[in-house]
């Protein structure tokens, strides 16, 4: 049985978990991020493509230090959904998630929320965290 202890703005929660699973290692400098193309389609329509590379980064509770781990677009599995108003891009690795909520609203389209969790087999942490705000504004039809 393994102690994980959950990071939350302001709190602090130890449960225990009897999951075992692999999970990533932060390493102490940023490493080069594969650049993944993640999509997701309803039907024959795409309704969210997106071109990137992801990169978490948890400060470490014993060093102080920032530490990275770079998402492996190979090691990653794709899913969501597709609105007329709201669409959902999940990515899902070994050890966490990613989930960004794209909300439409004419002439303009945004990200809306990000929302992200870490597991971390060196230090037994689980780290979350998201961000509410309007990000990546931009005209409908562009990027």
């Amino acid at each position: 049985m393994i102690n994980t202890t959950t990071i939350h703005p302001g709190t602090q929660t130890t449960f225990p978990t009897t999951m075992m699973t692999m999970r990533p290692t932060l390493a102490p400098q940023p490493s080069p991020i594969p650049t993944g193309t993640y999509t997701v389609s309803n039907g024959n329509r795409t309704c969210i493509k997106a071109v990137m590379g992801l990169q978490l980064m948890a400060q470490n509770i014993q060093t102080k230090r920032m530490e990275y781990m770079a998402v492996n677009p190979n090691a990653t599995q794709t899913s969501g959904s597709c609105g007329t108003v709201r669409s959902q891009l999940n990515l899902t690795f070994s050890g966490g998630f990613i989930n960004f909520t794209f909300v439409k609203q004419a002439p303009m389209y945004y990200v809306s929320k990000i929302e992200t969790r870490l597991q971390l087999s060196s230090e037994g942490m689980l780290y979350y965290g998201a961000i509410h705000e309007k990000l990546f504004t931009t005209k409908l039809g562009n990027s």
